[in-house]
């Protein structure tokens, strides 16, 4: 039996698993499934920063030791909100419990990645 493992995943990451899929298929005369080509041309049009950009705005945003779930980390490096109405639009459906100063912090780290 075949364990599947979850964990979050950014658009820039979903772009280079997929690229590098697509990569391999293609020196195999093979090509990628529909959705899979779906999911890359998503993942091309909104991916908004590179990985590398990403994983080093994941390690900062963690670091403010906010509590923040690191598919809530995922969400806020994928959509870069501008300003505090954003963020607190990311989460409407989960509970939301940080004062207009935390989410300041984390606004005043993403400025750094636009």
């Amino acid at each position: 039996m075949k364990v599947i493992n979850e964990r979050n995943i950014s658009l820039a990451g979903v772009r280079k698993i997929l690229e590098d899929k697509e990569k391999t298929y293609v020196s195999a005369d093979m090509e990628l499934f529909y959705e899979q080509k779906r999911a890359l041309e998503h993942a091309r049009r909104y991916a908004k920063l590179s990985l590398k950009d990403i994983e080093e705005l994941r390690k900062k945003i963690g670091e403010l030791d906010m509590g923040l779930s690191e598919g809530q980390v995922v969400k806020i490096c994928d959509f870069l909100p501008e300003d505090v109405d954003d963020v607190r639009a990311i989460f409407a459906k989960e509970r939301f419990k940080y004062s207009k100063e935390d989410i300041q912090k984390i606004l005043d780290l993403i400025a750094g990645y636009r």
